[in-house]
């Protein structure tokens, strides 16, 4: 599997594995998984057994939105957490699937618990506040927050890396707006010379006038 740019590819350059003294010959007590493109990682609404580290990949988060409808609402690579919130509720706040073949690190919300130690710290209280603060927001129904070339240019701008390895009606969804107008929104900011669009990859050309059309 080609490494993505920020990838965590070993136990003693991933955070968990640093936080666990892997380096010093300590055991991180997260468990290494493969989870092929398209798998449900989370269930919006089911018990969080395990709560999973992403190592390698890219994952997508929905949530249902006021109007009942799930909603693709933050797209997530190396680094991120799925069901830390079990810290504070029982259940998935979000579904979340992978959208390339991904390796993610498990563990039980029992092991969880017992390895960041006593509550009531410091640490533990500001991690649970956090996550009381965000666990339960909506996602808003899309909108019109400027034009589609102004949306699609400021998700290049802050998202397109993560973006180019989800599917072109999740990354429309995200910024509020058809795949085809996503399509072509691309199509005209390539013959704009602002951007090169492949298959695989976006590349900016001219971040300074990406920026003023972005706003």
């Amino acid at each position: 599997m080609r490494s993505q740019p920020g990838a965590i590819t070993s136990c003693s350059s991933c955070p968990c594995g640093q936080a666990a003294g892997v380096r010093w010959g300590g055991r991180c007590p997260l468990v290494d998984r493969k989870r092929d493109r398209g798998e449900t990682l989370a269930l919006e609404g089911q018990p969080i057994e395990t709560v999973w580290f992403v190592k390698r990949g890219t994952v997508v988060f929905s949530r249902t939105g006021p109007d009942g409808d799930e909603r693709p609402r933050l797209v997530r690579g190396p680094g991120s957490f799925i069901g830390l919130e079990v810290l504070v509720r029982p259940t998935h706040a979000d579904t979340v699937r992978a959208t390339e073949p991904t390796i993610v690190c498990g563990i039980s919300r029992n092991s969880l618990d017992a390895w960041l130690g006593p509550r009531a710290t410091p640490a533990r209280m500001a991690l649970e506040q956090t996550l009381l603060a965000t666990v339960d927001d909506r996602p808003r129904a899309a909108g019109a927050d400027g034009n589609a070339l102004e949306r699609v240019a400021r998700w290049i701008l802050d998202d397109a890396s993560a973006g180019c390895r989800v599917p072109r009606r999740v990354v429309a969804s995200l910024i509020g707006m058809v795949p085809e107008t996503l399509s072509r929104a691309l199509a005209q900011l390539h013959d704009m010379n602002l951007i090169v669009v492949t298959r695989r990859s976006i590349a900016i050309v001219d971040r300074a006038r990406l920026e003023a059309l972005a706003g």
